[in-house]
């Protein structure tokens, strides 16, 4: 049965056993063909991914170069924009455009003396003009000041000024050039550029130059007269001359005496005690203009009393000078005490009988600067404190130095720590002398216990 089945395969076939092994081994051809199209279905499934991988690549160098592009374009026409901007700039201004290289190539040379002086006298000719005004204030008054001192042969130009001018810019300067013309100390030592002595200038002067001996009477009658004139109007410019007269040089008694005058007199009118202290011109304004300008004048008279050479021996001096510590304004309160202090080490027991009421708790205008908003009115106030309290003149009136005792030892809980340091140094009896350094560790560590306690 299994045989028939063979013979009938082999002869469908048309071919023996035989012929099957001996025949050669090739594929066969449907095989080949089916295979064939399996490939190329493979190939055509995969050559549209390679393609749109490929056009996945390619996309991005051809976005970064269309930037590319459009930068440089950019950039070409910002450069054309800006040289054809250049070149209209040079066709409208050829002029400057030419001049200025050369100013800045240039460097700017140092005006000498000799031409500032020239340009004042130059300037104060034509003071009606706004533009000769604005070139003293900002460019020729400022650029003399560096100088060590001030050559006399300005002082008819400046008092020119003074008399024709109402600019306050320029009026501060001429005050402060008039001040140190009449001050024969000039500027500190080092402050300024070196200038030649002024007089031996004019002695030399084969034409008769202008020394200080001829123009210092000229400039202290124009600021006495000013300094005198009681108008409101004239209120700020009797403050500045007031200020400049105090530079005069001390050795000359009569101008001494005449500004003693000047201040006493000024001090008698300003003096009268307010019920209640009022803030000055440093402080917050109140009150009505008679007040602020007797605030002013309170200050200015006691600013100058400040300046001029102490009078411990002579009552009224001490008299005007312990009037302060009632006025309003608190720079003119620190100003008295600061006097009051030095008097104070020279003679407590006339400062001790001149304050004796002020400094009772009844009456309280010592008490009032316990409060007062002036660190060093008080700091002052310490100094004048102790120099009262460990007096030995006073050794009869211990109520005296009690009183004063009292208000030194409530300072050490003053708000301020220079104030309660320099209460500390005080009590110690070391702010006056060389031992003043050594206490510093001992009376800071007393200043920080204080603190604890508080």
């Amino acid at each position: 049965m299994i045989q028939s089945d063979y013979n009938y395969s082999f002869e469908a076939s048309g071919k023996t056993l035989m012929d099957l092994i001996s025949a050669d081994p090739t594929p066969i051809p449907a095989k080949s063909s089916s295979s064939a199209s399996a490939s190329a279905s493979a190939s055509s499934t995969a050559s549209p991914a390679a393609a749109s991988a490929g056009s996945h690549l390619q996309q991005p160098m051809s976005t970064k170069t269309t930037l590319g592009e459009k930068k440089s374009k950019r950039a070409t026409l910002t450069q054309i924009q800006n040289d054809t901007i250049s070149v209209a700039k040079a066709a409208l201004n050829p002029v400057k455009a030419n001049i200025m290289p050369q100013r800045q190539r240039q460097k700017k040379k140092p005006v000498s003396y000799t031409q500032l002086a020239r340009s004042i006298h130059e300037l104060a000719a034509t003071l009606d003009q706004k533009s000769s005004q604005k070139q003293l204030v900002n460019h020729v008054f400022p650029k003399l000041a560096v100088y060590n001192s001030v050559d006399p042969s300005l002082a008819p130009s400046l008092l020119m000024l003074n008399q024709q001018c109402e600019d306050r810019n320029v009026l501060r300067y001429v005050y402060y050039y008039l001040a140190r013309i009449l001050s024969d100390t000039g500027m500190s030592p080092g402050g300024g550029i070196p200038t030649p002595n002024w007089d031996a200038l004019a002695d030399i002067d084969a034409g008769g130059g202008v020394t200080r001996a001829d123009v210092v009477p000229r400039i202290v009658n124009q600021l006495t007269s000013e300094a005198s004139n009681s108008e409101t109007e004239f209120h700020a410019r009797r403050l500045q001359a007031l200020k400049a007269l105090t530079y005069s040089p001390s050795g000359n008694s009569e101008l001494l005496s005449k500004l003693y005058e000047i201040v006493f007199g000024l001090l008698d009118k300003v003096a009268d005690v307010p019920n209640k202290r009022k803030k000055g011109v440093f402080g917050t304004k109140g009150g009505d203009k008679e007040s602020i300008i007797r605030s002013n004048l309170q200050y200015a008279a006691m600013s100058a009393l400040r300046r001029l050479p102490l009078d411990p021996g002579n009552p009224l001096f001490l008299h005007r000078a312990a009037q302060g510590v009632s006025f309003a304004d608190p720079v003119a309160v620190r100003h008295s005490l600061e006097i009051l202090s030095e008097l104070a080490a020279r003679d407590p027991y006339s400062v001790a009988m001149t304050l004796e009421k002020l400094a009772s708790p009844a009456v309280g205008a010592l008490q009032d600067i316990l409060h007062l908003n002036d660190v060093l009115a008080r700091v002052a106030l310490a100094r004048l404190c102790h120099s009262i309290s460990r007096a030995r003149a006073l050794d009869e009136r211990p109520d005296i130095r009690s009183h004063f005792n009292s208000i030194l030892y409530q300072l050490l809980l003053d708000p301020s720590e220079r104030v309660c340091y320099e209460a500390i140094l005080c009590i110690l009896g070391k702010y006056d002398n060389t031992e003043r350094h050594g206490f510093c560790d001992f009376a800071f560590s007393l200043f920080i216990l204080l603190i604890g306690f508080e």
